[in-house]
């Protein structure tokens, strides 16, 4: 694994386990069970301080929108062609999401069983293709601009990047972010990470970084990354 930053890497890879735990949960969905598939579905359009749902097609939508603003905004000098593939393809996840949110109201307004059963089947499919496009598509971002970046950019550079992309997000979906994205990650990956949270330009949000490892990551692991990564818990005032 390279140690230069990946501005990508941490994020997709918590986006990854959502989609993956939402298929899971879909595709186990009983839509003849009224109270809990709508449950299910409310959840999956609406609920974001939930911690089994976190609004999964609202973080989406989010993290494209910061995305283009933040990091896009910087690559595109350099490969308007890739950025704009990316681009395009935010458009049309977001159409996509916007179509499964539809889907979503009309499940919860149905209470005709057989009706349930199709529009829910309906509902399954149009997630499998928001997950099966999204998943490409960060594969693509990944196989095209982070190589420009690498090349572009200095590892400081890339490190102000990512501290301008997540101080824009405000703090509790920035919580929200890293209770999917921390335990997604691999040991050598959060090392990297943490080691570069601390360099110049240090992270104006390294305190709730570290806050939210210690609250998310199993204790042996957490303090193996700590020791590696040269991290301290931050002091309580």
């Amino acid at each position: 694994m390279s140690e230069r930053e990946n501005l990508f890497r941490p994020i997709h890879k918590g986006i990854r386990l959502m989609l993956y735990q939402l298929g899971a949960q879909l595709q186990a969905t009983d839509f003849l069970n009224e109270a809990s598939s709508n449950q299910l579905v409310a959840r999956l359009k609406r609920d974001l301080g939930n911690a089994s749902a976190n609004c999964i097609l609202c973080l989406m939508a989010t993290h494209s929108h910061h995305e283009e603003g933040d990091i896009f905004s910087h690559v595109r000098v350099y490969d308007p062609d890739a950025v704009g593939l990316a681009m395009r393809e935010h458009a049309e996840v977001v159409a996509h999401i916007h179509d499964v949110s539809m889907t979503c109201d009309e499940v919860i307004g149905l209470s005709d069983p057989n009706r349930r059963i199709e529009v829910g089947d309906r509902l399954v499919q149009e997630a499998n293709d928001v997950v099966a496009l999204y998943l490409s598509h960060m594969n693509n971002e990944e196989a095209l601009l982070v190589p420009i970046m690498w090349e572009r950019f200095t590892d400081e550079q890339l490190r102000a990047m990512r501290q301008a992309f997540y101080d824009h997000i405000p703090l509790p979906l920035f919580e929200t972010w890293m209770r999917w994205t921390l335990p997604a990650m691999n040991t050598e990956e959060l090392v990297v990470l943490y080691s570069g949270l601390k360099k110049d330009p240090p992270s104006a949000r390294l305190g709730d970084w570290v806050r939210l490892a210690h609250e998310n990551l199993d204790v042996d692991r957490w303090l193996a990354i700590r020791e590696r990564a040269g991290v301290t818990l931050p002091k309580r005032s």
